[in-house]
């Protein structure tokens, strides 16, 4: 028995009496008449698909071990009439009091109850722990003695039957308001993303994000990878400008109770106004991430880098109201050059194209940053030229001829997966090179035998000369090991292969 997030077929369980109540109206006038479940009531659950009714003995569950935990199966099969195991009392825990009769009676949506085994007096439990691939990964369920009343409420949602009457009310969940709504969503974020507790390659921690300690790498492949990084000057004047307002407030609440009234020439109002609501929003947006236990990356500073950009806009508007026009615009077009160098830069990160490893390693402005410069083309590495094979039977070997190398087209093949050797393909090539070298040792022999008639009629007859009784005439000349040992001893220069 599992719990599953989506509505389907499978999510229906019919009530039914015990076997003795079924026993006790069997013969009653009332038997197939519906009967409400109240608080207390003894019931069983079948599943109406399977006719496996809801079950639960001293077993522990696959995945939670606990010895207060028991494992809750379906047990039985159509027509089987089960066993007290399948016993459950009805605890109505909590009605909503708009409904009359919610606290005692079992109604669709307003009733929250229990359901207490009575043999092991353990009640259903679930507390979203999944099962492993071969359940799906859904959500184990258990019986647990002594379990807290939160985690064992249920709710029933549909309520069918045919004899239900056509104008019976039909319950509806309470529509909450925008605070409701709010205060939910906010809740289940909360628990969703505390949820995510594995750790990864590239996570980091929040106090590293505002000085951009180090990226996060998304894709990587031959001479190209993505990786997410900020534009350094822009990161780091936003957390200038946020620590320069909270120390300026210092100083001057310091000053202040001194008796100094510094006016920062009449801008400090504004100053607090604009900047000093920028970088509170800046602060909101990330303290919350050091309560998280889940796990961070770079991009979840990215709203409070927003506000701390806006901040730095601002302090240095205030900073140069009172300079010429002129020195303001040559202070502006510097960073902006800034920026923009600093963009088409690291622009081989954002979007995976080709760089070189020098380049990479002079953009490491902190030894922090951990993208891999390795996968990029050494320019400083000498052109390696691979050897031109060697062909069989010629006299004359030609130099290669020139090549022009690319060393990107070069890393790229080195990068390619390895050939699947043909190993017939192999020995076929080592029997041919084999006959060659037969065929040109018994043409040596051949052009300078000893004048021994003896010697040349052995060397000629290991040679093999075509004989009527064994061989063809068209048949290859094969030699034994010792008479070609003899024949290329007799030769007075090596043949050329």
């Amino acid at each position: 028995v599992t719990l599953y997030g989506f509505r389907d077929d499978n999510n229906f369980w019919v009530i039914t009496r015990t076997e003795a109540a079924e026993s006790k109206y069997q013969n009653s006038t009332e038997a197939g008449k519906l009967q409400p479940v109240r608080h207390g009531d003894i019931v069983r659950l079948m599943h109406w698909k399977t006719f496996r009714r809801l079950h639960s003995h001293d077993e522990r569950p696959p995945v939670t071990t606990n010895d207060y935990q028991n494992e809750v199966t379906g047990y039985g099969w159509e027509g089987f009439k089960g066993d007290s195991n399948d016993h459950w009392r009805v605890q109505i825990m909590e009605g909503d009091a708009s409904v009359p009769g919610s606290r005692d009676q079992l109604m669709a949506i307003h009733s929250k109850f229990r359901l207490v085994h009575v043999g092991r007096r353990c009640a259903l439990f679930s507390n979203r722990r999944k099962l492993p691939k071969w359940a799906h990964e859904q959500v184990e369920v258990t019986c647990m003695q002594s379990a807290k009343v939160p985690k064992t409420l249920w709710r029933i949602e549909t309520n069918i039957h045919a004899d239900i009457p056509a104008g019976a009310p039909l319950a509806e969940y309470r529509r909450p308001g925008l605070v409701a709504k709010v205060l939910e969503a906010t809740a289940v974020m909360w628990r969703v993303n505390n949820g995510l507790t594995k750790s990864h390659p590239y996570e980091s921690r929040p106090h590293t994000w505002p000085w951009l300690r180090r990226g996060m790498a998304f894709w990587g492949a031959d001479n190209r990878a993505i990786y997410l990084l900020g534009t350094a000057p822009v990161w780091w004047l936003s957390l200038v400008s946020v620590l320069l307002f909270g120390v300026l407030q210092v100083v001057l609440f310091l000053r202040s109770c001194r008796g100094f009234n510094d006016r920062l020439m009449g801008a400090r109002e504004r100053y607090a106004d604009s900047v000093g609501f920028l970088v509170v929003g800046w602060v909101l947006h990330w303290i919350p991430f050091f309560l998280m236990g889940r796990q961070l990356f770079l991009h979840h500073y990215l709203p409070a880098l927003w506000l701390a950009i806006l901040a730095f806009s601002a302090t240095l508007d205030l900073l140069t109201r009172r300079m010429r026009r002129r020195i303001r615009h040559v202070i502006m077009g510097i960073l902006l050059l800034v920026v923009v160098r600093t963009y088409f830069q690291y622009s081989h990160l954002a979007y995976g194209t080709p760089w070189t490893r020098q380049g990479c390693q002079r953009s490491k402005l902190l030894g922090t940053w951990d993208y891999d410069c390795k996968r990029y083309v050494d320019l400083d590495a000498a052109p390696t030229v691979l050897a031109a094979p060697i062909p069989a039977e010629t006299s004359h070997i030609d130099p290669p001829p020139a090549q022009n190398f690319d060393p990107l087209e070069h890393e790229n093949k080195l990068n390619e997966p390895a050939p699947r050797i043909d190993h017939d393909k192999l020995n076929s090539d080592a029997d041919k090179a084999h006959e060659a070298m037969v065929k040109a040792a018994t043409t040596v022999d051949k052009n300078n035998a000893a004048p021994d008639a003896n010697n040349a009629a052995g060397a000629a007859g290991a040679a093999g000369e075509p004989n009527a009784q064994n061989h063809h005439e068209d048949e290859e000349p094969v030699i034994g090991d010792d008479a070609h040992h003899e024949a290329v001893a007799q030769t007075t220069a090596p043949p050329l292969f």
